[in-house]
């Protein structure tokens, strides 16, 4: 569906807009995800304006939405949590700035692996939230991400175990 010119805000796409409702309950990061995803023209991250576009047409409180946005909102490079947003020029992301650097450069699934690993302390990354990162900063959907890592795995360059569970975790292949 295309996007719906908001005027002087930024375009709302309603296929977007709708699988935003499916999923009320969830806020913040996981919104911006959802955006970062679906709106790649932005990347990296995206600007204010198009999160409070979203936020207007859900119901919510677009000052109080900008307020915690500002009071969340880090200028580091490197990853710190997931209840954060990172700064990026003038837009904001989910994700830090060197993990969206990483995977520009590299184009690949290990390097952001690698930076992840790096950044978060975690030897394994599970591989919803490699898929997730994947998506929101490459502007891909579940089934391309899924492909880019059944490739990566049958290069060799990644390892999945349990292969084809959802909560499986990703290692490099030195790890195991």
């Amino acid at each position: 569906m295309a996007p719906n010119d908001t005027g002087d805000r930024a375009a709302v796409d309603e296929a977007v807009l709708a699988e935003l409702r499916e999923h009320e309950t969830q806020h913040g990061p996981h919104i911006v995800r959802v955006l970062e995803r679906h709106h790649p023209e932005y990347h990296p991250g995206i600007p204010l304006e198009l999160l409070n576009a979203y936020a207007e047409r859900l119901g919510y409180d677009v000052e109080l939405s900008d307020r915690d946005i500002e009071r969340k909102t880090v200028d580091d490079a490197a990853w710190r949590d997931e209840d954060v947003y990172y700064r990026i020029g003038g837009n904001i992301s989910a994700y830090p700035p060197s993990w969206h650097e990483r995977f520009d450069e590299e184009e690949t699934l290990r390097s952001l692996v690698e930076i992840m690993r790096e950044q978060t302390g975690k030897d394994a990354i599970e591989r919803d939230d490699l898929l997730l990162a994947v998506e929101s900063i490459a502007g891909l959907t579940r089934p391309e991400s899924d492909g880019m890592l059944t490739e990566a795995r049958e290069r060799g360059e990644l390892e999945v175990e349990p292969y084809q569970n959802p909560e499986a975790l990703v290692f490099l292949p030195s790890d195991s």
